[in-house]
């Protein structure tokens, strides 16, 4: 079957989307499950960090998966995984079991993203690829515009439970979608893997100096807005004191910008390239949290001195991700699985740590994130202006 770059996008879009949906549905009730289970603020953190170290982990073995057995069968069994466990997250009597439930949340949705990315290297490569990495950012960005509003209103009118049917519904709509519509997209299956050509695959890709810089920048940029993820219940309900049912208006402007900056570099990356848009892309996002350092050092913690500079990183962010998606996938046509499996656990394990460690302490300012935002923006200009160099120095 052939699919334009349209079809592509829309068919994809649900697989990327239900792992951000499915993390962030459920940030508006963080703060109030520590009362309803009787738990600690830490145990409650975990149903968020786990849930992306279950991402980032699952991809390592999903992502040989899906090059040796196809891209539709792993799919098909990841997305009736996610929806299982969102059915059990919903019927959760204790932390404990929540936490089980995020886990294997986690490990579905890997395998959902996993396939989609393999499958876009499957059918395309370079520039437009990386165009719709770009147009599947956005997909992604529609989830923290809608999906927290869409979190505390089910939370607020039919309790803690809702959000978590609610994905067991789209999950088994997907499915239907995927079965019905996705074609095998792999030309020749690895049949032959084993455990030691798997380790030597990862190997081959982890030595290759574009996928090592392109995957430190969307990594730099995933957690960095992990972190934003975990941090804005605190300053945004707990400090400045925003009603839970609005919270999801005010997080939506993450998504709001990190959409616009996803379309924007879609259409950047076909014009400039994938270097000139990584570049700009972290220029800005150093930018942002250098503002926000500084507007938090002099006038101290604000809804704008928050919400600004945050709207800032959405936008070049978005740039980084589509950029750096593109860049780390493009030497691998013939091991796309593995290839974006290994990008995907980078982006994930990193920013399980850097998101786990900047709650190490409450949350009493902007600062965590704004030390988080300059820390991965200087990374990722110093990245990009090394890869531009090369680039320039070859033509």
């Amino acid at each position: 079957m052939q699919y334009t770059p349209f079809k592509l996008v829309l068919l994809l879009a649900p697989l990327v989307f239900s792992f951000a949906i499915g993390q962030d549905i459920f940030i508006p009730e963080v703060p109030q499950l520590t009362q309803i289970f009787h738990t600690t603020p830490g145990l409650v953190q975990l149903t968020l960090s786990l849930f992306m170290l279950a991402v980032g982990i699952g991809q390592l073995i999903i992502g040989p998966l899906c090059d040796r057995f196809g891209r539709k069968s792993i799919v098909l069994l990841s997305i009736a995984f996610y929806t299982l466990t969102s059915l059990g997250a919903a019927l959760a009597n204790g932390i404990s079991w929540l936490i089980l439930m995020r886990i294997g949340q986690g490990i579905g949705a890997c395998g959902m993203m996993v396939c989609a990315f393999a499958i876009v290297r499957d059918l395309t490569s370079g520039n437009a690829a990386a165009e719709i990495y770009s147009y599947l950012n956005g997909a992604i960005a529609i989830s923290p515009l809608l999906a927290p509003i869409a979190g505390g209103y089910l939370d607020v009118h039919f309790a803690w439970r809702a959000p978590f049917f609610f994905l067991t519904a789209s999950g088994i709509l997907i499915f239907i979608v995927i079965a019905l519509l996705l074609s095998e997209t792999i030309k020749t299956k690895n049949q032959g893997a084993s455990l030691s050509s798997t380790f030597a695959d990862y190997l081959q890709v982890i030595k290759n100096r574009q996928f090592l810089t392109f995957t430190l920048m969307a990594s730099g940029a995933l957690s960095s807005f992990f972190t934003f993820f975990s941090v804005s219940p605190y300053i945004l309900i707990t400090l400045l004191q925003v009603p839970e049912i609005d919270f999801g208006y005010y997080f939506a402007l993450i998504g709001t910008t990190f959409f616009i900056g996803s379309i924007t570099a879609a259409k950047l990356n076909s014009r400039w390239g994938i270097h000139k848009v990584a570049l700009l892309g972290s220029a800005l996002f150093l930018a942002s949290g250098l503002i926000m350092l500084l507007w938090t050092l002099f006038i101290g913690t604000t809804l704008w001195s928050f919400l600004l500079p945050t709207a800032l990183a959405g936008i070049s962010g978005a740039f980084i991700m589509g950029a750096g998606a593109g860049g780390a996938m493009e030497p691998f046509p013939d091991k796309a699985g593995t290839a974006a499996a290994l990008l995907g656990a980078s982006e994930f394990l990193l920013a399980t740590l850097v998101g786990t460690i900047a709650l190490q302490k409450p949350v009493t300012s902007n600062m965590p994130l704004a030390i988080v935002l300059t820390l991965f923006g200087s990374l990722a200009l110093m990245a990009a202006l090394g890869v531009l160099s090369k680039s320039s120095r070859r033509s």
